[in-house]
């Protein structure tokens, strides 16, 4: 059954689509429009093996590919182009969510829905091309350096390139503001540890079957005054304390 003129064909010349059939698969059957408009209901073990043979255009390829049934395969998937032409913008990851976060009508059936990814598609294009974002040329030409299937249709929507300007896609890492993968360290507290408070917790630290060494618990509870809330700022309790060799200073 035909459904519509071939896929690559547009009003606009700077609106070009990869040459790909498109795919949705539903859960029973999959739905398989092919370049020259053909619309065929396959199996989905049909549909995935068309699919490792020619990359179609999709919604999610992962899904796609776990509904199938087969292992991931190469795709074309609307959801990287949306997230390229809105970045940081929420869309339900299904034909039906790209319909209406691009505004679009809602799909109706596995049909209607491979109509709906070539339309959605032209109007990420289309929206790219009204923006005139020529920094994101250069992103997109490193990543289609890299392999990526939307490159070439990215490139063909956005103005020319700036001959003035070197086309280095990596340089947008350059603008970002310095950041840290951890937090700061707070600032330094005021909680008191009271002479009672050490003696109990060097008792903890030493167990039951420990040498009773008074000496050493008096030297914990001493130097605990070095804890106290300071009086002023910037001047913290100082502790000047001896205690003879082998009482245990250092645990204490």
């Amino acid at each position: 059954m035909r459904a519509h003129e071939p896929a690559q064909s547009t009003r606009d010349d700077r609106i070009v689509l990869p040459a790909a059939p498109a795919l949705v698969a539903g859960p029973a059957e999959a739905v398989w429009l092919s370049l020259d408009g053909e619309v065929e209901s396959l199996s989905r073990a049909e549909a995935g093996r068309r699919a490792k043979a020619a990359p179609p255009l999709l919604c999610h390829a992962r899904a796609t590919a776990a509904r199938l049934g087969v292992p991931a395969f190469a795709a074309l998937d609307l959801l990287e182009l949306y997230a390229f032409v809105r970045p940081a913008n929420f869309c339900l990851p299904t034909p039906r969510g790209l319909a209406v976060a691009l505004g679009l009508p809602a799909p109706k059936g596995l049909e209607s829905q491979t109509l709906t990814l070539l339309a959605a598609a032209k109007a990420l294009l289309a929206e790219l091309a009204k923006s005139g974002d020529g920094e994101a040329r250069a992103i997109a030409a490193t990543m289609a350096k890299g392999g990526w299937g939307w490159g070439e249709s990215v490139l063909a929507a956005l103005p020319p390139p700036d001959q003035n300007r070197a086309a280095d896609g990596l340089a947008q890492w350059r603008k970002l503001t310095e950041w840290s993968e951890f937090a700061p360290s707070p600032p330094p507290g005021n909680i008191p540890v009271e002479e009672s408070e050490a003696r109990t917790r060097l008792v903890e630290i030493l167990g039951t079957g420990a040498e009773p060494r008074p000496q050493q618990s008096d030297y914990a509870a001493a130097v605990s005054a070095a804890f106290l809330p300071r009086d002023l700022p910037d001047e913290p309790h100082l502790v000047l304390a001896e205690a003879g060799t082998g009482v245990g200073k250092t645990l204490g």
